[in-house]
């Protein structure tokens, strides 16, 4: 009884914050009118609704509006005034009757006022400077999660979809785009302006509407069936467009063809780079909005790096168009459904498109990044409450894309990539047009699962990974009888939790390796806290989380690994050779094994030939460096150049003939740390160079060695080096090169230079989107660690006010783990007692336990590591 009492007061919190639903929209008729110079907007709009009963007030959503008029109209046209008044708490605007309205169809009308902020969200301003130096102003919009409310009054939740039909008055020399087509324009010629009149969009919710007025400029169309492709830009980078524009072209094509459901509402697809934009890009239906360094790009200068980027942006959002905006989550509880699967989706259709980048190797990347949160006490599960319109935005994280990404990709692999797509393709014609809840995704999958004669009980596992918090580590050892292995499961996590004992239902995949070299793959469905598996009294070895689709941690017995590693690059595939480090490395992090017997282990990887599997031995080396000081950093210079010196000499700076993407990042990861944390001579000397050669060609060398080299000349640089870097950011021509400079600015080694970075965070020099991340690159920089973070204490106020609030999180979330010393952390923890994040609770908390657990790595493994690094060196010395 206390506990149906408890979830009874839970439901009510909940519900009150949330719309009723006696009276429901049906179609929007919206104006909008911006004026650019006094920052603010006039707007009028028609709903139509429908009233189930007897109402005296209609509750919509609102926030920073002027409402001042408002009435409505039945279908025999008579009228009925609205008294207004607004709950600021709740975000609603309350229209009262005299009369109740009667059930049926009725017409609200409002007319309203709003301002064009400068915060990235709502209807906004952004910035661009031409090339001869004068600025240009233009608006857009981004409405999710709770933001629409900002711009007009509405019913702004996920669940209460209709249909839009927007006009746009504007300026009659700007371009205005929406989510539908134009219809038609009149220009007024007594002011100048012209209005403008779109489609009216398919059902769906206000998250997803966008307005954009500014001087833009669309490429060619591509057409895909009848879907008009196009991009638009700022006048003079439309040729930056065309490496995305194939993209899209390929994208539509395969999720048409996946999905077995045609494009959503077929029409038009509008890409459009904006010069400001808070997160990457938002799948507004059919006016899908980027940063320009996630849509625009030059092919013969960008590295793999940047056009992976552009073509998985692209990809994510376009899988949007059917899973978000054509299937929406029913609240934002849900969200997780939405970004992970167009995250799941985003990289088949990459592998599809581009199978030489070897996109599921790279999926080690960002599970791996989710793993690292995940594994702490403040994670939180894929799937959790949201009461208040801030706490969905607290949702866009790594648990919700990468971690929900991974459990997708999870069950896929262990039930069967046809199962899954033929449940998915069920769910999307079941559901078309409407909204969800999680355990909808996961009938349609059994069902498909029936039909293919298979048991397997998809809902349960689901629901394990995504109602439980954190993940497991699997304990494997041999087991009593001969031939088999004990396989233990336990949760993982960085601080010890006495409190937390899950067991989960782990779908395991096995590879083993029998002594006449023969090599089987088993699957099966980890139930308990132990069990046995036999493998047989001839397997020489066994790989747990063979093929790496599982999000769980592999942990063997001594024996195991030694058989496993005596010929690492021969006996495990790519990923598994990453899991294989990336575990070993978070099992440093947590105290359980020795930062020693790690920098043993990864010298089998010198011959190492896969750029993500660097990337996280690179990544460890970074931060043992950091527990290091005098004799013991010069001793892992020697150990760093000892691991990649052999393999550089082997590679050299030129790319061969059909060398594969994967070679070239190996070589400008490695030329970048020997260059940087190695402090190699000749290879800084050579990096200058090729540098000097770069300004005069572009093409001189392969384009994934520039960031290693602007990175090690800006490690290494004085002023004259960061006068030129900072200039070359302001005159470079795509956003990639403008970010390299940008960036590159954080990592020189003068405090004195870096205090002019820190200055520039809050000038006009760095736009406010990135802003934040650059500072956080400061505060990164053990140089200015100290004086950045005085530096963010003294400027909080101004950063609150000046950047985006989802930056914001980013910023806290990315610098507090780097106050790694127990002073700078009792001052960490004493200011965020104090100074509140918005919409960031719980980014901080897991920051903070980061910065803890990295005190603890410090204070654990700095001495032993020196001693060890002392020894090691020496013996190579005698």
């Amino acid at each position: 009884m206390a506990e149906d009492k408890k979830e009874k007061i839970v439901a009510k919190k909940q519900d009150s914050f949330r719309l009723p639903k006696t009276v429901i929209p049906i179609n929007y008729a919206l104006s909008l009118e911006p004026d650019l110079e006094s920052k603010t907007f006039n707007g009028e709009e028609e709903i139509e609704i429908d009233v189930f009963e007897p109402v005296n007030h209609i509750i919509l959503n609102a926030k920073e509006l002027e409402i001042s008029q408002a009435y409505v109209k039945n279908s025999a046209d008579s009228k009925l005034d609205a008294s207004i008044s607004f709950d600021t708490e709740k975000q609603f605007a309350i229209f009262t009757f005299k009369e109740a309205l009667q059930k049926g169809k009725w017409k609200l009308y409002c007319k309203f006022k709003g301002i064009l902020n400068d915060k990235l969200k709502g209807f906004y301003n952004s910035t661009w400077t031409d090339e001869s130096g004068h600025k240009h102003q233009m608006v857009t919009s981004q409405l999710e999660s709770t933001d629409a409310r900002r711009v007009f009054p509405c019913f702004d939740e996920p669940e209460f979809k209709a249909t839009y039909e927007v006009t746009l008055i504007v300026p009659k020399h700007l371009a205005a785009l929406s989510n539908g087509r134009i219809l038609n324009e009149r220009v007024d010629q007594q002011t100048s302006k012209k209005t403008v009149r779109f489609r009216k969009t398919m059902k769906m919710s206000t998250y997803l509407l966008a307005f954009i007025v500014g001087e833009l400029e669309p490429s060619e169309s591509i057409f895909v069936h009848d879907i008009d492709v196009r991009a638009w830009t700022v006048p003079g980078k439309r040729d930056l467009t065309r490496f995305a524009l194939r993209c899209a072209a390929f994208t539509i094509n395969y999720f048409e063809k996946y999905f077995r459901v045609g494009y959503p509402d077929p029409d038009k697809c509008d890409l459009i780079a904006i010069p400001d934009f808070a997160a990457g890009a938002m799948e507004n239906k059919d006016c899908i909005t980027f940063r320009e360094s996630a849509l625009l790009v030059d092919e013969t200068t960008a590295t793999h790096a940047e056009l992976e980027r552009v073509a998985d942006v692209v990809m994510h959002e376009l899988a949007h168009m059917w899973f978000g905006d054509l299937v929406t989550m029913r609240w934002w509880n849900g969200l997780w459904l939405n970004e992970a699967f167009a995250t799941f989706m985003a990289a088949k259709c990459l592998n599809a498109f581009k199978p030489e980048w070897k996109v599921w190797d790279n999926f080690g990347i960002g599970r791996a990044a989710a793993a690292r949160t995940d594994a702490l006490k403040s994670t939180r599960p894929i799937e959790c409450t949201v009461n208040r319109p801030e706490e969905a935005q607290e949702l866009f994280d790594v648990i919700s894309y990468q971690k929900g990404c991974s459990v997708l990709y999870q069950i896929e692999q262990f039930i069967g990539e046809e199962v899954f797509r033929n449940g998915i393709t069920r769910y999307l014609n079941k559901h078309a047009f409407a909204n969800t809840e999680t355990s909808d995704l996961w009938d349609s999958l059994e069902s498909a699962c029936r039909d293919a004669k298979s048991d397997i009980p998809v809902r349960k596992i689901m629901d394990d990974w995504v109602f439980k918090a954190g993940h497991p580590v699997l304990s494997v050892s041999e087991g009593k009888s001969v031939g088999s292995v004990q396989i233990s499961q336990s949760p993982f996590r960085f601080l010890k939790d006495s409190n937390v004992d899950e067991t989960y239902l782990v779908p395991v995949t096995m590879k083993v390796r029998k002594v006449d070299g023969s090599i089987t793959m088993q699957k099966f469905l980890l139930k308990e806290k132990t069990e046995t598996v036999n493998l047989g009294d001839n397997f020489d070895w066994v790989v747990i989380n063979a093929a790496g689709s599982g999000f769980y941690r592999v942990s063997y017995a001594p024996e195991l690994i030694r058989k496993l590693t005596t010929k690492v690059q021969e006996n495990l595939s790519v990923i598994e050779r990453f899991n294989l480090v990336n575990d070993s490395w978070a099992a440093v992090r947590a105290g359980i094994v020795s930062a020693e017997n790690y920098l043993e282990m990864i010298k089998l990887f010198s011959e190492e030939s896969d750029i993500n599997v660097w990337s996280i031995i690179l990544s460890s080396l970074h931060t043992i460096r950091s527990l290091l000081k005098g004799e013991g950093r010069e001793g892992l210079k020697k150990i760093i150049h000892e691991l990649c010196h052999p393999l550089i000499e082997k590679l050299g700076w030129v790319p061969a003939d059909e060398e594969s993407v994967q070679t070239k990042q190996v070589r400008g990861s490695l030329i970048g740390v020997l260059g940087t944390i190695g402090e190699n001579k000749a290879i800084i000397e050579h990096a200058s160079q090729a540098f000097d050669d770069w300004k005069k060609d572009k093409t001189s060398i392969d384009s994934n060695l520039l960031p290693a080299i602007v990175n090690t000349l800006a490690f290494n640089g004085d002023q004259s080096r960061y006068n030129e870097f900072r200039q070359m950011s302001k005159e470079a021509k795509t956003p990639q090169e403008i970010l390299r400079f940008l960036y590159a600015l954080a990592a020189f080694r003068d405090l004195k230079l870096l205090r002019k970075t820190m200055d520039s965070c809050l000038s006009e020099d760095v736009r406010t989107q990135d802003a934040p991340f650059l500072f956080a690159s400061i505060i990164n920089n053990e140089i200015s660690t100290e004086a950045a973070w005085r530096c963010m204490q003294d400027k909080w106020d101004a950063m609150v006010k000046a950047y985006p609030d989802t930056s914001m999180v980013r910023l806290c979330s990315s610098a507090i783990p780097s106050l790694d010393t127990p002073p700078l952390e009792k001052e960490a923890q004493d200011f965020f007692a104090k100074h509140k994040v918005k919409s960031g609770d719980m980014a901080v908390a897991q920051a903070l336990e980061q910065l803890r657990v990295n005190v603890l790595l410090r204070e654990r493994e700095s001495e032993r590591l020196a001693n060890y690094i002392q020894k090691s060196t020496n013996k190579v010395t005698a």
